[in-house]
């Protein structure tokens, strides 16, 4: 299987924590949550393209609880 590179980045433009993301499913849409370990999730609320060839595009998200 491949693997797909994704940015991760709140609403206001700022980086997640992690600020990137690796997987083998490359389908996310709104409404999806990515577990990021300790308990932590994020919840993409929407995702950008790339811009180019070399851009990862840009899952934006916020903490699911």
């Amino acid at each position: 299987m491949g693997s797909f590179a994704f940015k991760l980045e709140h609403e206001d433009g700022t980086p997640a924590d992690p600020a990137s993301f690796q997987t083998s499913v490359p389908t996310w849409r709104a409404g999806d949550e990515i577990p990021l370990g300790n308990g932590r999730t994020l919840r993409v609320i929407d995702i950008r393209l790339a811009a180019g060839l070399e851009d990862e595009p840009v899952l934006v998200g916020q903490p699911a609880y």
